[in-house]
């Protein structure tokens, strides 16, 4: 009985401290990313244009083609914004939502280190030049 007894007391406190331990990842969304924009993409458009996200924390984007045609949703490294698509080239490129064809959708994750303004282009040939553009803040 006394063993008993002494088991059951030293249960109580492992089966409080089991029950206190998930109360964060639920604030988080399964720890997934906190923070969550969204775009859509048509001819030749971003809407909306621009987007604010946390410096150095993982942030979701949900990125919708509701062209009908190809598009990409491109951040530009901080200091190589375009002016014209001559400008452009692939390491520029911080990193991007690849060609996604006309009524799909995707998400992805992304984190940014370094605060400032992102240029947002679609990289796809000619929709740059035709307007697709838009600014990541980085905070």
């Amino acid at each position: 009985m006394r063993r008993s007894l002494f088991l059951a007391v030293l249960a109580v406190p492992v089966l409080v401290l089991a029950g206190c331990g998930d109360d964060d990842d639920d604030d988080e969304g399964g720890g997934g990313a906190s923070t969550s924009i969204e775009a859509t993409a048509s001819e030749f458009q971003f809407d909306p244009d621009s987007w604010a996200v946390p410096a150095g924390e993982e942030f979701t984007i949900d990125f919708t083609n509701g062209g009908e045609i190809e598009h990409e949703w491109a951040v530009m490294k901080l200091g190589d914004d375009i002016d014209d698509e001559a400008d452009f080239a692939e390491e520029k490129v911080l990193f991007e939502v690849e060609a996604i064809p006309a009524g799909e959708s995707t998400t992805q994750q992304f984190t940014v280190d370094e605060a400032g303004d992102y240029q947002v282009i679609c990289a796809i040939e000619t929709h740059f030049d035709a307007g697709m553009e838009g600014t990541l803040t980085v905070e």
